[in-house]
């Protein structure tokens, strides 16, 4: 009988150890999984909150580059030596017209590479001639500076002041067959000089009569400007470029 006792005693004290550890496993178990659930809660909030600041980073940056351009910059105005003012520069539509107060130069360009400071160009000159050229901007409005060693007339310019824009009118189908057709070249060479050196002229018109040289290669025409004095222009093509004088 007490043998059975003890047996009955030894039992029950194996049920009550079996429920303490069942109970601690659960407890275990449940402590565990919370602690998982909150360090994936920690980690999830930590990954949006740096998703939030990258895509903030990435749309700042994306603004910048796309206000730093200095190619806009250079086609934005008209551009005159730093050094002397009837040299004149203006670059649109991938073409480039410089003019150093009598002579005009025409050359086709195309961007390569483009920032806030500087940008690559790919010049075509008249003749023919491709270079590679690198402008800088620095400054800002009025006070801006542009610098470039390949071009033709001048390496450094500052904005021109903003005037009355020259209009030419009067050229027909058949004057542009013999200068090569780039009306826009023709426009930008007049418009240059006769806005340097006839002052109170807002038009200058073709006259309809042209002289060719076919020994030279060269064509020249006259337009009239709408000045009191009504100063009559030449303007040249020969060579790929336009050369102006009045």
């Amino acid at each position: 009988m007490e043998r059975r006792k003890r047996a009955v005693a030894i039992a029950a004290a194996g049920a009550v150890a079996v429920l303490v550890a069942a109970t601690l496993a659960r407890c275990s178990a449940a402590g565990g999984a919370s602690a998982t659930d909150a360090g994936t809660s920690e980690a999830t909030a930590a990954q949006a909150t740096t998703d939030t600041a990258g895509s903030d980073a990435g749309g700042s940056a994306g603004e910048t580059g796309e206000a730093g351009s200095c190619a806009s910059a250079l086609e934005s105005r008209e551009w005159m030596g730093a050094g002397d003012a009837s040299e004149r520069l203006t670059a649109s539509g991938g073409r480039i017209v410089e003019t150093d107060g009598t002579n005009a130069y025409t050359s086709s360009y195309r961007v390569t590479e483009d920032s806030a400071g500087s940008c690559e160009l790919s010049i075509t000159r008249a003749d023919g001639t491709v270079v590679q050229a690198t402008a800088t901007i620095t400054g800002d409005g009025d006070d801006a500076r542009l610098r470039c060693e390949q071009l033709q007339v001048a390496f450094d310019w500052v904005p021109a002041p903003t005037d009355g824009e020259v209009r030419v009118t009067g050229v027909d189908d058949e004057y542009l067959s013999l200068v090569g057709g780039d009306e826009t070249a023709l426009d930008a060479a007049v418009k240059l000089w006769v806005s340097m050196h006839v002052p109170g002229a807002s038009e200058a018109a073709f006259d309809g009569e042209v002289f060719l040289d076919t020994n030279e290669d060269r064509v020249t025409a006259t337009f009239t400007c709408d000045d009191p004095g009504r100063t009559v222009v030449s303007v040249e093509w020969s060579g790929g470029a336009f050369s102006v004088t009045g």
